[in-house]
């Protein structure tokens, strides 16, 4: 997660405001990407989403496994399943929504593995101190990123998802129903109940910080 990325997720979470929705957004692609289906030409309609959406996913993969080289894999694996599947897309709710759900399953299986790896592991190890000189924005930036990205992982993964596509992605809450294949108002409330969470979370973090400068 970028430093801009982070410090404006932080805000919005602390001050109750969603990220404008983003439900809108791709008709001109799902015209185009359906029109290639209905010839057969799957690899075309999966060229069009991976234009259109392969970086929405990728940042969403991102924050959801928080590891870049696993978050590639996911984005991967979630557009060859696309390719895949494209057949068996549901009319009746746009790709998008379906590529997202794809990639919630996959990021929901990526966790899975990454806490059996840790459980397997006899010994931690962990990263050398950066001494080089560092202006003091920039880690000032890099705090604020780390306490996201922490108090973003306490989530529990459904949560942490929900979350994620509400306030990084922009879905509406209608959106999200089709991508959990769940009822809006559930989804609405799984956030609401997160969200005082995250922002104590994030407080006390900058309370910490403040308190050790």
């Amino acid at each position: 997660m970028g430093w801009p990325s982070a410090i404006g997720l932080a805000k919005k979470l602390t001050s109750k405001r969603p990220a404008a929705s983003q439900d809108a957004d791709g008709s001109g692609c799902e015209a185009l990407a359906r029109a290639a289906l209905s010839v057969g030409d799957r690899r075309g309609a999966l060229t069009l989403l991976m234009e259109h959406y392969g970086d929405a996913v990728f940042r969403y993969c991102r924050r959801m496994v928080g590891e870049t080289p696993n978050a590639e894999d996911v984005h991967q694996t979630v557009f060859a399943q696309a390719y895949r599947d494209l057949k068996r897309a549901p009319d009746d709710y746009e790709l998008r929504y379906w590529l997202f759900g794809i990639a919630r399953h996959r990021c929901l299986d990526a966790l899975r593995s990454q806490r059996r790896r840790r459980q397997r592991l006899t010994q931690e190890s962990s990263p050398q101190a950066d001494e080089s000189p560092c202006p003091e924005e920039a880690v000032a930036h890099m705090e604020t990123v780390r306490i996201l990205e922490l108090c973003i992982a306490r989530l529990s993964p459904n949560v942490r998802a929900a979350v994620l596509l509400r306030y990084v992605s922009g879905f509406s809450y209608q959106g999200m129903a089709k991508v959990f294949l769940e009822r809006p108002a559930t989804l609405q409330a799984r956030v609401a109940r997160a969200l005082p969470a995250l922002r104590r979370c994030i407080e006390e973090q900058e309370r910490r910080r403040a308190h050790l400068r």
